[in-house]
């Protein structure tokens, strides 16, 4: 038992140094990417947006910034959730008013689908 505990103990800080090493690369901009979402949600929707968070962060070969944002919203009856991407330009504003549903596949608040999100 005294052997196992220093082994525990060791394991114990090696875990809690590795996650709190642990980042997700957002670009650095989370903050300002749900601030875009939700103006963006705040135009069109008199339900509420209850959680967004940043998921995914990738760069494209245009210089624009593929935001995917996973959110729970009120959908009348339940909470509800659901997954849309964004493109931000390197200035930080919205590079296209289509904020797009992934599982719809049509953009937010009715805006002109202007890019094609995925291959």
């Amino acid at each position: 038992m005294r052997k196992l505990m220093p082994a525990t103990l060791l394991f114990l800080a090696v875990a809690l140094a590795a996650s709190t090493g642990c980042t997700r690369d957002t670009g650095g901009g989370e903050a300002r990417y749900l601030t875009l979402f939700s103006n963006v949600w705040q135009r069109c929707h008199t339900l509420g947006l209850y959680q967004a968070k940043v998921e995914a962060v990738t760069t494209r070969p245009d210089g624009n910034k593929r935001v995917v944002v996973a959110y729970v919203f009120d959908n009348g009856m339940v909470p509800d959730q659901g997954r849309a991407a964004m493109l931000v330009a390197p200035n930080g504003r919205l590079a296209s008013d289509c904020v797009l549903d992934l599982e719809a596949g049509i953009c937010l608040c009715g805006a002109q689908k202007d890019w094609h999100d995925g291959p």
